[in-house]
């Protein structure tokens, strides 16, 4: 239509082919400002995602049909319709397909590079250059060429290291492009200013209008199709994509290539292209843009929904309470003591961006705790209960939360090592595609399609192992007769298999001969046909007398018959008509079956099948390696966003449902990567060791970066230990996908309280009980004593019950829990150190093989190795740490790091423990983190109290222990004096007495906690080992010589 007003309307004498190229540049949209303004708009996530999709193809296709008629304009050629039908395929069809191509050998070619910002940049750039300069030499378009190679690649397919510094050298590239088309079309627009007309302004405003109202009708007439489909599509949508629809760079880039094209007249033509597109831009940008944001008023696109009201004030209100924790932890500092703290908290105020003056209703009307509303009856303000679309909005607008928030979750794994790169963009992908369905959250169904065992490779190993090992050597006997004895010796036999091979390779020899026309020896090659057919018979004799009935139902030797009888037909026919005068026909039979002789050479196939097996293995155990990789990511994201789900969702309900739906998609998760890791146990170790293997290299070079920060090293020795563990990450490449399940002993070694000490895992060895259980076998029930420490070897168990008791004074509720645990669980860890009932009940899911520390051996080793730090201790640690990680990853302060970043930050902590009506003061500027992870205190200024697990406040200064035992992670500051007298008086407080002393005060505390009583009678002291006897008379010798 554009064409048309330009060469009917206008007078500038154009033919169709430049009318139809003109349309095309001012056809295309530049959608960056609309979609910035939407988004910083909170509007719905569909609508930029609309204005951006359409201006993405609308440009590409604008660029085809301007490539495409700037050359019919530009040819001398007279136009044929084949020619152009051929250059319109290469550009729709093939553009997009050479895009892709370039795409994934890009992906293949970054996933053997790591962590080198130089290289992955330059091959970033260097793609754009060569995809577009290939394909426009290949006739395509090198712009949808490189539009699907953007479209394929992602942020997730270089290393996370590299992101930022991605991102930025793109975004500043973009920003010169832009700056310097501008720049040069204002300088050739004042050239072309020397030629021009009144009537141009006018054809310029003419045509800007035209554009537009162009454009409006094409959106009404499909309109009645896009309602149905995509995102649907309102009037609203319809009027921003008309009115949002601004001119950019991309115009004005085609408008400078038409105006290049020296085939085209200069005054006529090239410049009135100039002016025209030029002016259109120039409106847009005056009218469009500046309008845009009162014009998306008007259609009420600006209004903010509750949901993101009460998202954002309830991100407000953290935010506020950071920071009154970061000036409460400044005004003890002795440099910043006098600063003038009024003003610093009136400049560090956050006002809610939502918040304007012309509001009626305050935004703390929208927090759930403060919504009221009057009884009509007696009016009494009760609480405001939303209605079934304001709930309906506020859980869509809670569930895209969840879904980013596991987006986040997914590139923090892969950031850390804990997820590979293929895995997280599969994982981010599925979040995107549930996004744009309402009402979807990710579930296991989602994710196991990735290591369910079905396809191509599954189908030819299942026909390759039943050809091989159709009949089992194993399940046939030798008869008794000696002779045929020795006919199942020499069959089975590897000389024999190899000399049947040997046989075969020499038979092709003579095969190849025959088809040799120069060579004259048909008297030889018959005789030796003979030979090798009587070999081939005398082999599957001895076969048939070695196997005897089996030997018929196996396929390979149903092959070697048919090969036999082909020859016997071919022998027949060679003796009957090979010598004598014939037919046509007959010699055409006579050749016919000489070629069968060929598949004689298939036999050779039977050598190739085992190497086929171990390829067709080697894929299916990476598939099932990816399948894990990804299973083990979705559980952990879902683990990861359950913690954080009251900062998602400030309605209860919502979070109680939330809650209720992320945890059954846990539970069905952790069950179903349980089950995978039963029947491929090896894949599951492969995994995680390689993941165990990544996570440490990441930390060995994060230190580096530390050290060279602080000074301990220069570059060039940065530079080294990097490229050595940049050499170890590139090996893990080929990893290989399968590790042997490791034994019990092994597991015992690596537990992890007991750091490789020799003494100790010599000791647990000799203690240590190995169980079977069968599927259902109850292994621990609720309520009964602790019976020890099981750690499962083998199999799956499911644990079902309540959260376990962390020493509290306060009853919290608490909940019914299901779970799923696999090899390497250490259960009963807890209850062994308190000495209180199982709060869950654990019970064989699969055939399950556990290894036992029984109670009473673990309770003698507390006493065996009392030196600090003492196996009590170290195991008190361990659980401290790992209930401080799900403590601090709640913590909204700490939302941004990783679970690396957090196990690093716990990695100097230690115990503290605090009795009942003890104080203990704390931030005192050599703590960073005090974390309750049994019992509880107060805070003696806020009388706020803190019950395990929990982070303590770093507002809070003293505490007062409210439990009978109260134990305090603490995570010291850098200061190195702090560690030393942490140690030193860690060494006063876990120093122990003598084993009879050690039983009897156990004893005591026991009964005053309310824990159960542990009665060590003198009998049971002299059942004791004779080893551990002896290290405490030594220990009571050492001690009364040291008193003396």
């Amino acid at each position: 239509m554009i064409a048309v007003i330009v060469v009917k309307v206008f007078a500038y004498n154009w033919d169709w082919y430049t009318g139809m190229m003109f349309g095309a540049i001012v056809s295309t949209t530049d959608p960056f400002m609309t979609s910035t303004l939407l988004r910083n708009l909170g509007t719905a996530k569909a609508l930029p995602l609309l204005v951006e999709g359409e201006s993405l193809f609308g440009d590409g296709a604008s660029y085809i049909m301007f490539d495409a008629f700037k050359n019919v304009a530009t040819d001398l050629v007279p136009f044929e319709g084949s020619q152009f039908a051929v250059r319109m395929i290469l550009q729709i069809l093939g553009s997009p397909l050479f895009g892709f191509i370039m795409a994934k050998f890009v992906m293949f070619w970054l996933s053997y590079i790591f962590n080198d910002g130089l290289i992955e940049i330059t091959i970033s750039l260097a793609t754009a250059y060569i995809t577009f300069y290939v394909a426009q030499w290949l006739g395509m378009s090198g712009v949808i060429a490189v539009l699907m190679v953007g479209l394929f690649l992602d942020i997730v397919n270089f290393s996370p290291e590299v992101e930022v510094f991605l991102l930025r050298f793109w975004e500043m590239l973009t920003y010169l492009a832009n700056t310097l088309i501008f720049f040069i079309v204002g300088i050739v627009v004042s050239r072309a200013f020397q030629n021009l007309a009144l009537n141009d302004f006018f054809n310029i405003i003419v045509l800007y209008f035209a554009v537009y109202i162009i454009r409006l009708i094409t959106i009404v007439v499909f309109s009645p199709v896009l309602v149905h489909i995509g995102y649907g599509f309102k009037w609203q949508w319809a009027s921003v994509c008309v009115w949002g629809s601004t001119k950019g760079a991309f115009c004005l880039s085609l408008t400078l290539m038409a105006f290049q094209e020296e085939r085209l007249e200069e005054g006529r033509v090239r410049e009135k292209i100039l002016l025209l597109a030029s002016g259109v831009v120039v409106l847009a940008l005056l009218i469009n843009a500046t309008t845009l944001t009162k014009f998306l008023e008007l259609l009420g696109l600006c209004d903010v929904s509750m949901a993101k009201r009460m998202a954002m004030y309830s991100a407000v209100h953290r935010v506020t309470e950071s920071s009154q924790n970061t000036l409460s932890m400044l005004k003890i500092d002795r440099f910043l003591a006098d600063a003038n703290w009024e003003i610093a908290e009136q400049r560090v105020h956050v006002e809610d961006p939502y918040k304007t003056s012309t509001e009626e209703v305050s935004i703390e009307d929208f927090s759930p705790t403060a919504r009221m509303t009057k009884c009509p009856d007696c009016e009494n303000n009760i609480p405001y209960v939303p209605s079934t679309r304001e709930r309906d909005d506020m859980m869509e607008e809670a569930r895209m939360r969840v879904l980013k928030a596991q987006k986040t979750s997914y590139w923090k794994q892969y950031s850390s090592g804990m997820l590979t790169r293929q895995a997280a963009r599969t994982l981010i992908s599925i979040a995107d595609h549930l996004s744009d369905l309402k009402g979807k959250f990710i579930t296991v169904q989602d994710v196991k399609k990735y290591w369910e065992l079905k396809g191509f490779f599954v189908i030819a190993l299942r026909k390759l192992e039943d050809w091989l090992y159709n009949v089992k050597v194993d399940k046939l006997k030798p008869s008794r007769h000696p002779w045929l004895t020795l006919c199942y010796q020499m069959v089975f036999s590897a000389s024999f298999e190899y000399f049947v091979y040997v046989l075969i390779l020499l038979n092709i020899f003579p095969i190849i001969l025959e088809f040799r026309p120069e060579i004259n020896r048909d008297l030889e090659l018959q005789v030796l046909n003979y030979i090798f057919c009587s070999c081939y018979v005398l082999e599957a004799v001895l076969k048939a007398l070695a196997m005897r009935r089996a030997y018929i139902f196996n396929h390979w030797n149903q092959f070697d018959l048919f090969i036999i009888f082909m020859s016997a037909v071919d022998i027949y026919i060679e003796t009957q008509f090979g010598l004598s005068e014939i037919n046509i026909q007959m010699i055409k039979i006579v050749r016919v079956f000489k070629m069968f002789r060929l598949t004689r050479a298939l036999r050779l196939v039977k050598i190739m099948i085992p190497k086929m097996i171990e390829v067709l293995n080697r894929q299916i155990s990476k598939q099932l390696s990816f399948g894990y990789d990804i299973g083990k990511g979705y559980v952990i994201g879902e683990e990861d966003i359950s913690k954080i789900i009251d900062h998602i969702s400030d309605d209860k309900s919502i979070s109680r449902e939330l809650k209720s739906i992320l945890e059954k998609n846990r539970q069905e998760g952790a069950r179903a990567l349980g089950f995978l890791q039963r029947d491929h146990p090896e894949i599951a170790i492969s995994v995680k060791t390689r993941q165990a293997i990544r996570a440490v290299l990441n930390s060995e070079r994060d230190t580096i970066h530390s050290l060279m920060s602080g000074g301990l090293l220069d570059e060039v020795e940065v530079s080294k230990l990097q490229q050595m563990i940049e050499i170890k990450m590139k090996k893990l490449t080929k990893f290989p996908p399968t590790i042997s399940a490791p034994t019990a002993e092994e597991l015992l070694q690596s537990l992890p309280w007991l750091s490789k000490d020799a003494a100790q895992i010599q000791f647990f060895k000799r203690v240590a009980q190995l169980l079977f259980y069968d599927f259902g076998d109850i292994i621990i029930q609720a309520n009964d004593p602790p019976s020890g420490i099981h750690l499962i070897v083998s199999g799956m168990v499911k644990i079902t019950g309540r959260s376990p008791d962390l020493g509290s004074r306060k009853v919290k509720e608490k909940q019914h829990h299901i779970d799923y645990r696999s090899c390497g669980t250490i259960l009963g860890e807890l209850n062994c150190l308190t000495q209180q009932p199982m709060e869950v009940t654990i019970t064989s899911e699969t055939a399950t093989q556990t290894c036992l520390i029984p109670i009473d051996s673990l309770l003698e080793a507390f006493d065996v190795f009392p030196e600090f730090p003492s196996l009590e201790y170290k195991i008190w640690l361990s659980l401290a740490v790992k209930i401080s990680t799900t403590a601090i990853m709640e913590n909204i302060i700490y939302q941004g790091w990783t679970y690396r970043k957090i196990c690093n930050h716990l990695a100097k902590a230690y115990l503290v423990d605090l009795e009942i009506n003890h104080k203990l003061n704390i931030y005192d500027g050599t703590m960073d983190d005090v974390v309750v992870v049994y019992g509880s205190c107060d805070d003696l200024q806020s009388l706020s109290s803190y019950n395990a697990p929990t982070l303590i406040s770093r507002t809070t200064h003293q505490i007062v222990g409210t439990a009978n035992l109260t134990k305090l992670l603490i995570v010291p500051s850098a200061s190195a004096e702090a560690k030393d007298s942490s140690s030193s008086e860690l060494e006063k407080k876990n120093s122990l007495p003598c084993l009879r002393h050690a039983a009897q005060r156990r004893s005591s505390r026991n009964t005053a906690s309310g824990m159960l009583k542990t009665v060590v009678s003198d009998d049971s002291l002299a059942g004791r080992s004779q080893e551990s006897l002896k290290v405490v008379e030594q220990k009571l010798m050492s001690s009364m010589k040291l008193e003396h």
